[in-house]
């Protein structure tokens, strides 16, 4: 037996943890997105770019041999990787599955985190109690949720902070991993419900999509059963209320919960019990040591008076003092006195018009010396990040809302950068602190009217509108379904230079695509709403982003209802269909299928009509009525060819092939997925190649023909491992196991059918649990 390698994604995470680097900060030094070093690391992507691995390798400062042998850990593809050797044949040996999930969710600690040595050193304390034994070889401390508050002006004090450092020092007591999540309890928008926050950490911890029950209650059950006896760290920051963090807390004492909140959150004390760390303000020593470490100790030496006043006009509150203290490293020749004198004459003329105190009181005057002093153009683009839906913003959008070039929209985010009033979220890409966005929405809901918000919000669903229309057109070429007309094209629309570009696009904006299409509904802009759902169809298609699919295309349909528009209805109907296939809810699969086909033959769409008859051949095949699935595939064949759209013909022509493998017929389908083939080549959809070529590959072994299938399925599989398409690539490890079995080699075919399972696994997919029923079946049948 040879060594195991290393995976590259295990190798990439060693190398990164040595480095002391969060993936966001390896994100921010390489320019690879920090959702992709996630997915190499967890073995989601086995095959890097080598411009990728070249980019990694260089952030990661990693010596000539570190870089080769990186290098060397990238998997080969297809026959070209080694294997056991059967039968005078080289059976290549899948990629092995990444193991236990590790979630390492925390964001980056503050770089310039000063003082609070008393507060950690109460963490400590509580950590050293969780993990006293009762008695000798007695078992942990049951559990607590440690809760991070202050008394009174809570905001802005560095609550977030703190929690981060300290997960950041403590994060090896925590082998199992920390989740992260930030509550937006604060946030001028929604916060993040309990079930939404559960579906996020059990998808972290690697449970699949479609095995999360709907229901609140059921989602907190098992997020306490997957998480019991690991030992875990979870940071619940900007919590609002007990109700939103109660369903939040794991039942097992390996765990610990960290609570950062404004609130007293006296229900939970009373409820589960918690250990309380109230934080102030800044000591005076810490406050100007805080100020003395931005603006350097010589400029701050020369005026020490200043350092002290602006520290106590900043209240001691440090998200104040690095907000002042970057406005005056950006003015190095103005003196500290000076700028002093500014922040004061700010807080006394908001003193004068203020009425009563809110915790927003102590650290507007900061807030507005710094924003009253941006040039016109940036303080326009600060006041429009408060009103622009989502998390966080990539650069070629914020221009889009702000009606300007991407150059200019750079230059303006990096005034707002440098004035410390947006923080970095990645590689282009900006995010607000909720004080902050707060305070930026009620900028613009002073200066700028309804209808100057409403058309910048506008712009922005229109540039997403037609950015996700140009990532459709690469990820699905030939499908030609994406629809714009409601929104004009952008004046500087995103424009992906190939298939992995588009894919990249969606996958990082994935939370916001969700965000900008409720936008688009609540705005105004309904027809926006159900046509991005739309054109976001061949992402969902491709990833299986279940939760995302069904959501957007529920907005996209009562968008269309209330617009009374039919066409749109039939589209959000069919899409949302497709999604409950994938998920093998055939029942209502079936009911969206025929009403959105009844709502295509209305409009006269007969692209529309053939496809939904083509998908319910689609579901009849996912319930194995094989004669009725090619009696639906027949009729969507004869559609497309009168129409001559050569991509959704070879649709229904592979769902016809699929049809005649049930059957049983696999001479007939042989010859189907072979002009299938010749199409997918012709329009260049390389999904729909990889696809066919399994089929083939699954023909072939119904004829009998194996090494013709193993031929086509590693075709097949190498190709969908190239283009990520996961779904494929499980389906082709599947099928090779049945080819190994069929040949004699049974340790070769269970090694494919675990590999196949936990791709699956990985996707919701049901066919994990067949699988694992007919490994079981081998096992008994094996024994006797």
């Amino acid at each position: 037996m040879g060594v195991q390698l290393e995976s590259f994604g295990a190798l990439l995470r060693r190398l990164r943890e040595h480095a002391s680097l969060t993936q966001e900060q390896l994100a921010q030094r390489s320019g690879v997105s920090a959702k992709a070093i996630s997915a190499l690391e967890r073995g989601e992507r086995r095959h890097p770019y080598p411009h990728t691995v070249c980019a990694l390798a260089e952030a990661l400062g990693l010596s000539d041999d570190e870089r080769k042998n990186l290098e060397t850990h990238v998997p080969r593809r297809g026959r070209r990787n080694t294997g056991s050797t059967d039968r005078g044949r080289t059976v290549p040996t899948p990629s092995a599955p990444a193991g236990v999930v590790v979630p390492r969710q925390l964001p980056s600690p503050v770089r310039d985190f000063t003082g609070r040595a008393a507060e950690l050193a109460a963490l400590d304390a509580v950590l050293g109690w969780m993990d006293k034994p009762v008695a000798a070889g007695g078992s942990a401390q049951p559990g607590r949720a440690v809760v991070i508050s202050a008394i009174s002006g809570t905001a802005g004090v560095g609550k977030t902070a703190l929690a981060v450092m300290w997960a950041h020092r403590v994060r090896s007591s925590f082998p199992d991993g920390q989740l992260y999540v930030n509550l937006r309890g604060y946030d001028p928008g929604p916060p993040a419900t309990p079930g939404e926050v559960l579906d996020g950490f059990l998808r972290a911890l690697d449970v699949p999509a479609a095995k999360i029950p709907p229901a609140l209650d059921d989602r907190a059950a098992q997020f306490r059963s997957v998480v019991a006896g690991r030992r875990l760290l979870i940071v619940l920051d900007n919590a609002n209320s007990a109700e939103q963090i109660r369903p939040l807390l794991p039942g097992s004492s390996s765990c610990m919960v960290v609570v950062t909140s404004r609130d007293s959150l006296t229900g939970l004390a009373v409820s589960v019990g918690m250990h309380r760390i109230t934080i102030d303000r800044l000591p005076a020593e810490d406050a100007v040591t805080l100020l003395r470490t931005i603006v350097g100790s010589h400029r701050a030496d020369s005026e020490p008076e200043a350092v002290a006043d602006l520290a106590r006009w900043c209240d001691r509150l440090p998200l104040a003092i690095q907000i002042a203290a970057q406005r005056a490293v950006a003015h190095p020749h103005v003196a500290l006195a000076e700028l002093t004198t500014e922040l004061a004459d700010d807080a006394q003329r908001l003193e004068v018009f203020s009425v009563g105190v809110d915790e927003y009181t102590a650290i507007r005057p900061v807030f507005s010396w710094s924003y009253r002093r941006l040039p016109e153009a940036q303080a326009r683009m600060f006041r429009l990040l408060g009103v622009a839906p989502g998390l966080d913003i990539g650069v070629p959008a914020a221009a889009a809302m702000a009606g300007v070039t991407p150059a200019a929209g750079r230059r303006l985010l990096q005034g707002l950068a440098e004035a410390h009033l947006v923080d970095s979220a990645g590689m282009d890409r900006i995010q607000l602190h909720d004080l902050l966005r707060a305070y930026a929405r009620a900028r613009a809901e002073d200066t700028d009217t309804a209808a100057d918000r409403r058309e910048a919000v506008h712009r922005l669903v229109g540039w997403y509108l037609h950015a996700a229309a140009a990532a459709d057109r690469l990820l699905h070429p030939g499908r030609q379904r994406v629809v714009v007309d409601a929104a004009p094209v952008p004046d500087h629309p995103a424009v992906f230079v190939d298939y992995d570009a588009a894919l990249e696009w969606c996958e990082t904006e994935q939370v916001n695509l969700v965000a900008v299409t409720r936008a688009a509904a609540e705005t105004g802009l309904g027809a926006a709403a159900w046509q991005l759902a739309n054109n976001l169809w061949s992402f969902f298609h491709l990833g299986k982003h279940w939760t995302e699919w069904i959501t957007v295309h529920e907005i996209g349909l009562a968008a269309a209802r209330d617009l009374h528009d039919a066409q749109g209805q039939a589209r959000m109907l069919n899409g949302l269909a497709t999604a409950y296939v994938g998920m093998r809810r055939f029942v209502e699969s079936l009911d969206h299928f025929r009403a959105a086909h009844e709502l295509f033959r209305a409009v006269g769409d007969r692209w529309g009509e053939g496809s939904c008859l083509a998908n319910l051949a689609d579901t009849y095949l996912g319930l194995q009525r094989y004669a009725d699935a090619a009696g639906y595939a027949r009729e969507a064949v004869e559609i497309f060819r009168k129409i001559g759209n050569q991509y959704i013909e070879g649709v229904a022509m592979g769902n016809l092939g699929e049809a005649y493998l049930g059957l049983g017929v696999y001479d007939d389908a042989l010859g189907l997925f072979r002009q299938v083939l010749k199409l997918c080549r012709d329009i260049h959809h390389r999904h729909g190649e990889a696809i066919t070529l399994i089929h083939l590959g699954e023909a072939h072994l119904g004829r009998g023909a194996y090494d013709n299938a193993l031929d086509c399925l590693f075709a097949g599989l190498d190709l969908a491992r190239e283009i990520r398409a996961r779904h494929s690539e499980a389906l082709a490890l599947s099928t090779l196991g049945f080819v190994y079995q069929r040949t004699g080699q049974p340790d070769a075919a269970r090694q494919h059918w675990q590999a196949a399972i936990d791709i699956y696994d990985d996707l919701g997919d049901l066919q994990a649990e067949v699988l694992r029923d007919h490994l079981r079946h081998r096992k008994v049948t094996d024994s006797a």
